[in-house]
């Protein structure tokens, strides 16, 4: 990584991210593949406008090949209902042959979580509710998600300084993970360190969980409801941290009252985040 010269006009990553129209995350992906130079200033990454300008063009030169095989990935109901098929079919090799075609057709891996995945799960979970699958056959699939997320890993790792410290965890009562492992993930793109807890934590273990190890923010996925009491019983364990809950079965009515914040998805976390990092210099 190049030195910053402080006579250069130097732009957030963010800013960078939005001059080349993609999320910053993307942007992120291509400083730690090299495809954007960036340099450090006052703890953060910048861009310098000659470098930004650089990779505009270079990308501008690959658009032409690759915009018809990006369009065909962004069908995104075709996409959704092929994997959805094959999740419930238990089809676990073509499931992962339909993501790594889709990656190689330019799919970034946070459109294939947020705007695949996602929508292949809850659709899962809507057709167990009904009758439609039985558990295993959910269980199945959520499985083979799993799977299929562990073999993207490596597209979420980032070098460098860490932003801060995350805890990642279901409600309480809650056994599937993929949501919280996706949250980690995106976390992690972000530059921050992830403790990923994974499924089911009781509130007094998460508490003493707290109280050994100095996360900044805690990331809570609520799939289902939750009583009044879990809402006070998690603000009051994770107190003096950032409390941040997604999912179906959030409450807004419940959880903003308490200082909880509540967030859609990943991107909009990881947003949300950029813009409350704590300050590290």
């Amino acid at each position: 990584m190049a030195e910053p010269r402080t006579d250069d006009d130097l732009l957030t990553l963010q800013e960078a991210a939005e001059a080349l129209d993609v999320h910053y995350m993307t942007a992120y992906r291509w400083v730690r593949q090299g495809d954007l130079p960036a340099v450090k200033d006052g703890g953060r990454l910048r861009v310098r406008r000659d470098d930004l300008d650089a990779c505009r063009r270079a990308r501008q030169d690959d658009r032409d090949d690759h915009d018809g095989r990006a369009e065909d990935a962004r069908q995104w109901q075709v996409h959704v209902d092929r994997l959805l098929q094959q999740l419930v079919n238990g089809e676990a090799s073509e499931a992962n042959t339909t993501v790594r075609q889709l990656v190689k057709d330019g799919l970034s891996v946070e459109d294939l979580y947020t705007q695949v995945l996602t929508p292949a799960l809850h659709r899962i979970g809507d057709m167990w509710e009904v009758g439609a699958i039985s558990v295993a056959v959910e269980h199945r699939a959520t499985a083979i998600t799993s799977g299929i997320m562990s073999r993207l890993s490596e597209h979420f790792e980032r070098r460098g300084p860490r932003r801060g410290v995350a805890a990642t965890v279901t409600a309480p009562g809650e056994a599937h993970g993929v949501a919280t492992a996706m949250i980690a993930d995106f976390l992690r793109a972000a530059g921050w360190e992830v403790h990923h807890l994974g499924t089911d934590v009781p509130i007094d273990d998460l508490k003493l969980f707290l109280d050994i190890v100095p996360a900044d923010v805690v990331c809570v996925s609520v799939a289902k409801s939750m009583d009044p009491e879990e809402y006070r019983d998690l603000a009051d364990a994770c107190e003096g941290r950032q409390l941040i809950m997604g999912g179906q079965g959030v409450d807004l009515a419940i959880a903003e009252p308490l200082g909880i914040t509540v967030l859609d998805d990943p991107r909009q976390l990881v947003d949300h985040l950029e813009a409350h990092a704590p300050d590290r210099a």
